[in-house]
């Protein structure tokens, strides 16, 4: 169980994270002109979210740094944002991810046949690996979490790496890469596509989703995490997809930032989308955190939240 310095840490509003970080240019045009979208997240917690002013994407400043946001997703992720204190996946995480599992395996079901290679990037407790493998693929995943990758391995005997590098796999290995709530994570989202593209075979698919920073119907401090150090909309998801040379696919279902991508030919073009930091600034700003709280607006998302925790922890697998 964490300690209390945890929780002070963690989860006391209106203190900031316990990081130092430093400014970075924007990971996938490389500006470093900006506007400030937010100044704390979902938890009235103290953290600065800026929008590039080149091409719109959202990231959090300062950046943590490697170190630090490796350490952090190897040993605090998984309790601070899935209440994961005891080592392994709670079953209300197993079921939610089952379930979605299933459903990425069937709408990539014509991609995963027999002996198809098939990469899930950010594999978690393993749930797409074993759907891929009942398929007859051939399915393996990464995944820093150590708790979730030893959970995988050992419950659904899947191989798992802690980390894949550049040259880890040859351009051209998979058929099928799939990358889900992993992106808005990474301190490099664009140039991990690009690294997933490289593996990728001409003819293969990358499945890809993220939250979008756009939905409606939450209000905006719910939107900002400290471990989302990257936020999308559908614009810059499709950007930083392009940049690594991919489109999305046609033949192929998609909702907003959860999108099936395949290779192209044609020039990536100019990494840009102007007035879309603006826009975001405006649709994203979050009434001052004082105002916030004492409105109550936050209840409702909290009561939700628990509730669907509570539904998915006793619904049947």
């Amino acid at each position: 169980m964490p300690s209390p310095r945890y929780f002070l840490n963690h989860f006391m509003p209106f203190t900031g994270y316990p990081y130092t970080g430093a400014p970075t240019a924007c990971n996938l045009c490389g500006s470093r002109e900006s506007v400030t979208v937010a100044e704390t997240d979902r938890r009235l917690k103290t953290l600065k979210s800026i929008a590039c002013t080149q091409c719109g994407l959202i990231r959090t400043d300062p950046m943590p740094t490697p170190g630090e946001l490796a350490d952090y997703y190897a040993t605090a992720y998984r309790a601070d944002y899935q209440l994961a204190f005891a080592g392994g996946p709670p079953r209300h995480h197993l079921n939610r991810s089952a379930r979605e599992a299933a459903f990425r395996a069937d709408l990539l079901a014509p991609k995963l046949v027999p002996g198809a290679r098939v990469l899930d990037f950010g594999s978690g407790s393993g749930e797409f690996l074993a759907a891929a493998r009942a398929r007859g693929c051939e399915a393996i995943g990464v995944e820093p979490g150590r708790d979730y990758a030893t959970y995988a391995r050992e419950h659904h005997g899947v191989e798992v790496l802690d980390d894949a590098e550049d040259d880890r796999f040859a351009p051209g290995y998979f058929d099928v890469i799939t990358t889900h709530h992993v992106m808005e994570h990474l301190r490099d989202p664009a140039d991990v596509m690009e690294r997933l593209a490289r593996w990728l075979k001409p003819d293969g698919v990358l499945y890809a989703a993220v939250p979008n920073m756009a939905a409606t119907g939450k209000p905006p401090h719910e939107r900002f995490h400290f471990a989302h150090v990257h936020g999308f909309v559908r614009d810059t998801f499709d950007l930083t997809a392009r940049r690594a040379g991919l489109v999305p696919h046609t033949e192929y279902w998609r909702e907003d930032t959860t999108v099936v991508y395949r290779k192209s030919e044609l020039p990536a073009g100019p990494i840009a989308a102007p007035g879309l930091a603006q826009r975001l600034a405006a649709e994203l700003k979050p009434m001052p955190a004082a105002a916030y709280l004492a409105s109550g607006a936050w209840i409702w998302p909290m009561v939700r939240r628990n509730a669907k925790a509570v539904r998915d922890t006793f619904a049947p697998r």
